[in-house]
């Protein structure tokens, strides 16, 4: 077989198509693979704020040197009672009021994070009702707001409440629920 001049013209054509549609292929994959979220969106900034939520509940559930955090020491000395918007953390109740100034703290201490509400809700079974109790209020969750939640163990020797002594229920698995949301 005998190849004339005109014929490798043909080939670098043929080659050269193929190589533009490979490209093509790969760029329409790239551009489908990556999702692109303009600075700033709704979207954005909810998921910076649900991040937020989520990182505090987890520093706070960080276990210290006694092997207890924060959050269970919190939610095992927990008094029982439901906090009010007048009086934003139940009466009397440290544990959650050392929560609640952590949480303001944080939810502070950047300038721009100034404008976020929060609100901490102790989700339990006591056997045979499921409870649903505020322990902190910082106004009513908007529409927009976004919730994180913690699942914290309590054994008996964790106790440091009447509440829990009563209930009787070892371990005592509990649910933390921190809800956040811009004013």
């Amino acid at each position: 077989m005998t190849f004339r001049k005109d014929d490798f013209g043909q080939i670098y054509t043929t080659e050269g198509l193929a190589a533009a549609l490979v490209m093509v292929g790969v760029l329409l994959f790239i551009m489908q693979s990556i999702s692109l979220v303009t600075p700033q969106t709704g979207m954005t900034t909810d998921m910076k704020l649900y991040q937020k939520t989520a990182d505090m509940l987890v520093c706070m559930d960080n276990p210290g040197g006694d092997n207890s955090s924060i959050l269970k020491a919190a939610v095992a000395g927990w008094g029982g009672s439901p906090a009010t918007i007048s009086s934003v953390t139940p009466p009397g109740d440290t544990n959650i009021s050392l929560l609640d100034t952590m949480l303001a703290s944080n939810f502070t201490s950047n300038p721009a994070s100034s404008d976020i509400a929060y609100e901490l809700d102790i989700h339990y079974n006591d056997g045979t009702t499921n409870h649903d109790v505020p322990v902190i209020i910082h106004g009513k969750p908007a529409d927009s707001s976004v919730v994180s939640s913690r699942l914290v163990t309590i054994n008996r020797g964790d106790v440091n409440s009447t509440f829990w002594a009563t209930k009787n229920r070892y371990p005592q698995v509990v649910e933390v629920r921190l809800s956040s949301w811009y004013l």
